[in-house]
């Protein structure tokens, strides 16, 4: 079972195909198996690496704390780990927002950039499986890599307007708004893949 050692924890991750790397990072506190459905298609071109957050899926321990500023740094470790100078990335829900975070700390190592369903308001933290995101709008504009913003028609918890406005505010962001619910990778597999690939083949 691949365990990447970080400082105070160790993160499950899977490796599937060959080509330039793509890591990708999972939404709420689920694990690796919400990117399934994108793992054969993206895997026939490149490298696809996905991760259990702390305390999520087969990372270890289970019981530590849960703060976006954490997220951030062990995704940097675990990049290192690897020895990944640059690479695409993605994330869906809460690795979504977790991506906005990471490129604003360390953009240098995105060479482009998958957000899905996700937000750059914010998110108070306090309650049982909320964490704490700072309210990014007006500052999305330092975010110059690449980067597909995906979301989805019928989303409730991060409706369409949410990546409407990311979109606006990143000099090279588009934005793709697919038909359906919350986390559109897994509900519309084949027009979530068709978009992602597109994307990474212009880039």
């Amino acid at each position: 079972m691949p365990l990447a050692k970080l400082k105070d924890v160790e993160l499950y991750y899977e490796e599937t195909g060959d080509g330039y790397p793509i890591l990708l990072g999972h939404g709420g506190f689920s694990d690796v198996t919400e990117w399934d459905p994108q793992v054969d298609a993206l895997s026939r071109q490149y490298r696809v690496i996905r991760y259990d957050r702390r305390g999520c899926g087969q990372s270890t321990p289970v019981d530590v704390p849960q703060r976006s500023d954490l997220w951030v740094e062990d995704m940097k470790q675990l990049m290192d780990s690897l020895g990944l100078e640059q690479a695409y990335l993605g994330g869906v829900s809460y690795g979504g927002m977790l991506l906005i975070e990471f490129l604003m700390r360390y953009q240098s190592m995105c060479r482009a950039a998958l957000i899905v369903s996700a937000t750059a308001r914010g998110r108070e933290g306090g309650r049982p499986g909320s964490v704490y995101f700072p309210r990014r709008l007006g500052e999305l504009s330092a975010i110059t890599v690449p980067a597909l913003v995906v979301q989805a028609t019928d989303d409730h918890i991060f409706p369409p307007e949410h990546g409407e406005e990311m979109a606006a505010e990143m000099p090279n962001a588009e934005l793709v708004v697919l038909e359906g619910g919350h986390t559109i990778n897994n509900e519309q597999p084949d027009e979530f893949n068709r978009a992602a690939l597109e994307f990474l083949a212009r880039v």
